[in-house]
């Protein structure tokens, strides 16, 4: 299986992306300092800033972009002939293929974490760097698990780029804009728990420091616990995996 993600890294290393993209974590957090440093707010803020726009929005826009790389670049190429006659089950294949965007997730939010970290000492004191590095290592992972719905997708569609990056879009965009806005809906709504943007806002937010007692009391049934989180993105993955493995196979085929 190392071999097959490592090719898998081999295959996308001449398109750049993923490199661009661990760039673009680096480069989120510069604008966003300014801004912080302009109302002289607190390194707190700043992670907020960063997680909310470059992780809830931008991150599941990458990770699909790179999973239409990932599933198309072999079918352009005409390379799925020759893999055909390799003895390596598709199912490793699209495995590996998901591993790649799993560690292509962890690493852009640690990226994301590294420039933040930087910009905080602009701004001021940085604080609890050990258990924000661990919260960016496992909202990397869960933000793994919500593009999950639209690899489906761009695999069973199995279309051109173009109209496959335009469904990653919208998808990404109505997580974010949900998640952004959750505390619009009731705390019941099949809205936020069921697509994975907002449940794992709802998870994180449960994280946030700094809060009012009146705040804290307005957002508090909107925060979920991590058994429940981490139930209902397990549930996500254990159906979504099985048939991207599956619409990938027949596309093979």
């Amino acid at each position: 299986m190392l071999d097959l993600i490592l090719c898998e890294f081999a295959k996308i290393k001449r398109q750049r992306f993923i490199l661009l993209s661990i760039l673009a974590a680096c480069l989120f957090p510069i604008p966003l300092t300014v801004l912080v440093a302009k109302d002289s707010l607190h390194f707190e803020q700043l992670f907020k800033l960063v997680v909310t726009f470059g992780n809830f929005l931008l991150l599941p826009c990458v990770l699909s972009v790179a999973a239409c790389v990932l599933f198309f670049m072999e079918r352009d190429s005409d390379m799925l002939k020759n893999l055909m006659t390799v003895p390596v089950p598709k199912t490793k294949l699209a495995a590996a293929k998901l591993a790649v965007l799993l560690i292509v997730a962890v690493l852009y939010s640690m990226a994301g974490l590294g420039a933040t970290i930087i910009g905080g000492l602009v701004v001021g004191a940085v604080e609890g760097v050990a258990f924000k590095l661990g919260l960016s290592v496992i909202l990397g992972i869960m933000l793994f698990v919500s593009v999950l719905p639209v690899v489906i997708l761009i695999v069973c569609f199995n279309k051109s780029y173009i109209f496959s990056i335009i469904i990653a879009f919208l998808y990404s965009v109505l997580n974010f804009g949900i998640a952004l806005n959750m505390m619009s809906f009731a705390p019941n709504s099949i809205f936020i728990n069921i697509l994975p943007g907002p449940v794992i806002m709802r998870w994180w937010s449960s994280y946030w420091s700094g809060l009012s007692p009146e705040y804290f009391a307005i957002r508090k049934p909107y925060m979920l616990s991590t058994p429940v989180c981490a139930g209902i993105l397990f549930l996500i993955a254990a159906i979504s995996m099985p048939l991207i493995s599956i619409s990938y196979k027949k596309q093979e085929d």
